[in-house]
């Protein structure tokens, strides 16, 4: 697949996949620019639960041309490779794992880094945050989930059932979103990308996902970060519930709150450029 339409101007891009302890290859989409250098920081960025780099094209064209991007795809995602007849972990601990063996492989150890990350990427960042791994300088983090509460019926149906009964569930989940849980008035794009990923999602790789993380939260780990986070809401996100977000940034010992108008911003060259503003002008460091 071509990815040059994502990376900004003077950025050269290339993919591939690394293999992690368990065997489990994850694509990697490498964005580096022309002023790239060892005293410039890298970024790895983890995208949300079974999400498309197409939904992030406006932010990677901002930051790609100013600091090396690795742009890191998740194991529940279609394009990670399980390993036959092998059973593998798609649990938050593992997902937590997978970052750490990424910037140990990618990013060399006298090279400072950061990382961003949005939904279940944020909230695998944070879990690998309050751990013993390298430390970045700072952290971004666009939604991240405090917790996975999944409806009843749906806690009851997708272990019960095989993968391949995904085909019929597809539809109710799309309408469980779109009705209880998107703002389908004001953010059709949001729906409409929200959809799309599910119409690409593997359905093994996704039940699997879906029983490990279940009833996951992650308020306990918040005290033991010491990174400093800047959490990004979207003012009309009904999928992330900006109240905690809020909360979230209050129980991080070194966090702050920006909020944008909506889920379409916060997947923007707006949001981009929040992100570089940030570093550039070292705003963590009053964290």
């Amino acid at each position: 697949m071509d990815y040059s339409e994502y990376a900004g101007d003077g950025c050269s891009v290339r993919d591939y996949h690394i293999t992690v302890s368990d065997g489990v290859a994850l694509k990697i989409i490498d964005f580096t620019p022309k002023r790239d250098n060892d005293k410039r920081p890298v970024i790895l960025f983890v995208a949300g639960w079974i999400s498309a780099i197409s939904g992030w094209r406006g932010v990677l064209r901002v930051v790609s041309p100013e600091y090396r991007t690795i742009y890191l795809e998740t194991r529940e995602k279609q394009s990670s490779i399980v390993p036959k007849n092998r059973k593998v972990s798609f649990a938050m601990d593992r997902l937590s794992t997978d970052i750490g063996e990424a910037i140990d492989k990618l990013i060399p150890p006298r090279r400072t880094f950061i990382v961003a990350g949005s939904s279940l990427g944020g909230t695998a960042i944070l879990e690998y945050l309050a751990g013993k791994g390298r430390k970045p300088l700072c952290a971004v983090l666009v939604g991240p989930n405090v917790e996975f509460r999944f409806p009843k019926f749906l806690g009851r149906v997708i272990p019960a059932f095989p993968p391949s009964f995904y085909l019929l569930l597809k539809p109710v989940i799309k309408w469980y979103l779109r009705n209880f849980r998107l703002d389908k008035k004001n953010e059709q794009e949001q729906v409409k990308k929200y959809e799309a990923t599910l119409d690409a999602a593997d359905p093994y790789k996704l039940k699997y996902n879906a029983i490990a993380i279940r009833n996951y939260s992650i308020w306990h780990v918040l005290p033991a970060v010491s990174t400093p986070i800047l959490i990004v809401g979207a003012a009309l996100d009904k999928l992330h519930g900006n109240e905690s977000l809020k909360q979230m940034a209050e129980t991080l010992p070194r966090a702050s709150y920006r909020e944008l108008a909506s889920n379409r911003e916060t997947h923007s060259e707006k949001a981009g450029e929040l992100i570089v503003d940030f570093v550039r002008r070292r705003d963590y460091l009053e964290l």
